[in-house]
């Protein structure tokens, strides 16, 4: 079961890496905000692309 969801996780977080300074360049998040985003993100993306690849 969870093969399912890491690679669906991973990519989610690897989309928030990717959203959160394009959001705050348009403006709408603050930068410490951002810099949370990034963080959760990042830490999410290295916990579940870990996983993944080593259930693969």
């Amino acid at each position: 079961m969870a093969k399912k969801w890491l690679p669906a996780l991973s990519l989610v977080s690897l989309a928030g890496c990717l959203a959160a300074p394009v959001i705050q360049f348009l403006g709408k998040l603050s930068s410490d905000s951002s810099k949370l985003v990034f963080l959760a993100a990042s830490v999410g993306w290295f916990v579940f692309a870990t996983l993944w690849a080593r259930r693969r």
